[in-house]
């Protein structure tokens, strides 16, 4: 970004480099957030100049411009996510709704560029269309990116049957590990546990009609991710949330660096 700048704006640089001046690092985003919440804001406004000033000019666009635009809109969306309250519920869905709708934004103008098959690596409850906590995620990524590409875009999504995991009890605070026991006979995973198979994955497109119905019914799941709750455990319809569905019998926590 800033090379495309001294190339083609020279006399910007020295702003841009002002304003992104400021905003370095950002490179663990949970003690970010325990900052107070009119500084996030104001370097959220600060950022945004940081773009404006990117994009005031493009000159002859073309490809370099094209990536110091996404570079500096994708600095600008981060910050501007990054300045929700925590301790205001709404300020928490809003920002959530946002990023998860520039997440797909900026997967859709990958996919555009570079025309590739893509694999998208984020939690269940972003990948898929249907969200286990509707007042945090309103609207999830696959359902923008279902809106944007249509049937070319499949949620796969994953349960699992017992084991442990890397979460934090609430937003922003430390990760911990987490170890939830054997799935009980309410919960979706207690009955796709007992298939004859360890692990194994379900085109739920293609399921008979009784398994589809019988997914299609919600029921208490175990959800993990940046954060986890389980008094009480999330419900989810399967066969509304994913395309695809990998479950796997135990899961083991990762190991931090």
């Amino acid at each position: 970004m800033l090379s495309y700048v001294r190339a083609n704006r020279p006399q910007d640089v020295a702003r841009l480099e002002e304003l992104y001046g400021g905003l370095r690092p950002l490179d663990d985003v949970f003690a970010y957030l325990r900052k107070p919440v009119a500084e996030r804001r104001l370097n959220a406004t600060t950022a945004q100049q940081a773009f404006d000033l990117v994009t005031a000019n493009k000159g002859a666009g073309g490809d370099a411009y094209e990536w110091a635009e996404q570079h500096a809109r994708s600095i600008a969306q981060t910050f501007a996510f990054a300045a929700l309250d925590l301790s205001d519920p709404a300020s928490v869905s809003e920002a959530e709704h946002f990023r998860d709708r520039v997440m797909a934004d900026n997967t859709a103008w990958w996919h555009r560029r570079t025309g590739d098959e893509m694999l998208l690596s984020a939690h269940n409850g972003h990948v898929g269309y249907l969200s286990s906590d509707p007042v945090m995620y309103p609207t999830t990524q696959g359902v923008f990116l279902r809106k944007a590409l249509g049937r070319d875009y499949a949620a796969i999504g994953f349960t699992f049957g017992r084991g442990s995991f890397l979460t934090a009890t609430t937003l922003g605070s430390p990760w911990n590990k987490v170890t939830v026991p054997a799935a009980t006979a309410d919960m979706q995973e207690y009955t796709l546990d007992r298939v004859r198979f360890r692990d194994y994955y379900l085109d739920l497109r293609t399921l008979p009609a009784a398994g589809r119905t019988w997914l299609n019914t919600p029921r208490p799941t175990y959800e993990a991710g940046s954060s986890f709750k389980k008094d009480p455990l999330p419900t989810l319809a399967i066969t509304q949330a994913y395309d695809i569905l990998i479950h796997l019998h135990q899961v083991h926590a990762a190991t931090s660096l």
